[in-house]
């Protein structure tokens, strides 16, 4: 199910959630928890947001220097 408001279409949230296998693969971390982290940090950035199509390389980001500093 796609969350409505976080995510505007179908496509955009299978972008996002590619992200997020990608995070959690690459830090052995279950995906559950990687999602939580990014879709916060996701909905941080998008309340502020003008142009929306940085936001899953911004969201990447931000995720990635998260889990490494917590780790």
């Amino acid at each position: 199910m796609v969350d409505s408001i976080l995510y505007d279409d179908e496509k955009e949230h299978a972008l996002h959630r590619g992200a997020i296998y990608e995070l959690a693969r690459s830090s052995g971390l279950p995906e559950g928890e990687v999602g939580r982290i990014y879709e916060r940090e996701l909905e941080k950035l998008k309340k502020s947001a003008r142009v929306k199509d940085f936001l899953p390389v911004l969201t990447h980001r931000l995720v990635k220097d998260n889990l490494r500093h917590h780790s």
